[in-house]
């Protein structure tokens, strides 16, 4: 049982990286928070076409000058936001999240792949490629995901849950961890049986 101590380390320094902040009033279980604000925010099933272009033209320009400003206006008070960095219920939060990957110089660029509407749901399928510098050198990845979203009745974002593989997009990349990362993944991979 070697692998345990690692992944508890792992798991651990993960956590240390993640933002929270001090109001947070959620379990620290993404799929246990994601699972109840499923049922607190139940989302409007009229939402206007316009909405959702706003939003996706929002992610499609992260890291633009204006990020923070966008999801002011955006998101609403009462919410409920996870991507997989952050879970919060703080609008607040969010906002500054967001104004830290700006301040932080990351250049983000999010390609949307698809938008599907199904009711009070909305799920945006995208490639994310990332630059950022984790310590010393400037590092590139490509990452694919999936964000659902609902709205209130004002076309306010309600709830924001993604679904992303931080450790290929993000992790990975950073030192000593990134190492422990791909040292795990390897243990993990399947046999090529193609041959």
């Amino acid at each position: 049982m070697k692998t345990l101590p690692l992944i508890l380390f792992v798991s651990f320094i993960a956590t240390g990286c993640a933002s929270t902040t001090p109001d947070q009033r959620m379990s620290p279980s993404y799929p246990v928070a994601y699972q109840q604000a499923l049922a607190d925010f139940d989302g409007t099933g009229e939402v206007d076409e316009n909405v959702i272009d706003d939003f996706v033209d929002f992610l499609s320009n992260l890291g633009a000058d204006n990020t923070a400003e966008r999801a002011a206006e955006l998101y609403a008070e009462d919410l409920y936001f996870s991507d997989a960095l952050m879970l919060t219920n703080s609008k607040g939060a969010v906002v500054k999240h967001f104004r830290g990957l700006v301040e932080g110089g990351a250049s983000v660029e999010v390609e949307m792949l698809d938008v599907l509407v199904q009711d009070t749901d909305i799920y945006l399928v995208w490639l994310m490629t990332a630059s950022f510098q984790p310590i010393r050198k400037t590092v590139t990845s490509k990452t694919i995901g999936i964000t659902h979203a609902r709205f209130n009745a004002a076309g306010k974002v309600i709830l924001h849950q993604d679904f992303w593989d931080t450790g290929l997009g993000f992790y990975q990349h950073v030192p000593a961890l990134g190492g422990v990362i791909k040292s795990i993944n390897r243990r993990f991979e399947a046999e090529d049986t193609t041959q």
